[in-house]
């Protein structure tokens, strides 16, 4: 890999969440791309009982992480068995060890993942997130860690516009205005314009069809509001106990928003 980003997340579909447009941007200009996703998603739910059944389910979702990464045009794609639900009682060090060979192995100069809110204070994203702390110190090559930022006023302003229109607003049974952090937890983030990558950002959202049931807000998202919502994607530095400055977020900054 040598360079690029390096995407950590929970479960399938985090990735398109946390960073999917970024991921579709480093493609464009051939930087490389991974994804590690901790488990495989095998307790969500399953919109259409033709897609899988419980059994099934673990086998189907990491192939739909797969799509989904192909639609993004991710390079390197790895998908661990941990339980899902359980990453908060997992053995920790373990999990730090093998990540921390993967980012020995793969060398990006940035790697993504959720921040210390879990996004919705999802337990497993919460342990996502000091997994990757841990793994960013223990490897031996210099990564930068930033955190995925989402942010609570934007949602309450989507969830608004979604009211007013008469639009579906449920996203996995949680309240949209709910997500995210306040304007006081935003320091120094980096903001990527992604606005030309939607398409292929919701393209890969929708390969993950066990987890969109009927209703989903994102199914019928207007074009301007995913624009406006989900084209700019957010990251802020998290202190890893060692200064590593990325220049690849800044560089799409300019890139990307003026191509």
């Amino acid at each position: 890999m040598n360079g690029g980003l390096l995407v950590i997340t929970a479960h399938p579909d985090d990735e398109v969440l946390l960073a999917g447009g970024t991921l579709a941007a480093c493609a464009e200009l051939s930087l490389p791309t991974g994804v590690v996703c901790l488990t495989r998603g095998e307790n969500g739910p399953i919109a259409d009982p033709a897609l899988a059944t419980r059994d099934t389910l673990s086998h189907v979702r990491v192939q739909e992480l797969r799509a989904a990464c192909a639609e993004l045009g991710v390079g390197y794609v790895k998908c661990y068995r941990r339980e899902d639900g359980g990453l908060e009682w997992s053995d920790h060090s373990r999990i730090a060890t093998q990540l921390a060979r993967v980012i020995d192995e793969r060398k990006p100069e940035v790697v993504v993942t959720f921040g210390e809110e879990g996004l919705y204070y999802h337990t497993d994203h919460i342990a996502t997130y000091e997994l990757a702390r841990k793994a960013v110190r223990r490897a031996q090559h210099s990564a930068a860690l930033y955190r995925s930022v989402w942010v609570k006023s934007e949602m309450r302003q989507l969830t608004h516009e979604l009211r007013r229109r008469r639009l579906p607003e449920d996203l996995w049974g949680l309240e949209l205005a709910d997500l995210g952090v306040d304007d006081d937890e935003r320091d120094d983030e980096v903001v990527v314009d992604v606005r030309r990558f939607i398409e292929r950002k919701l393209k890969a959202l929708y390969r993950h069809r066990t987890q969109l049931e009927p209703g989903h807000a994102l199914l019928t998202l207007p074009d301007d509001l995913g624009r406006r919502f989900l084209g700019y994607e957010r990251f802020a530095p998290v202190d890893c106990g060692r200064r590593v400055v990325s220049r690849l977020l800044n560089r799409l900054t300019a890139e990307v928003t003026h191509a």
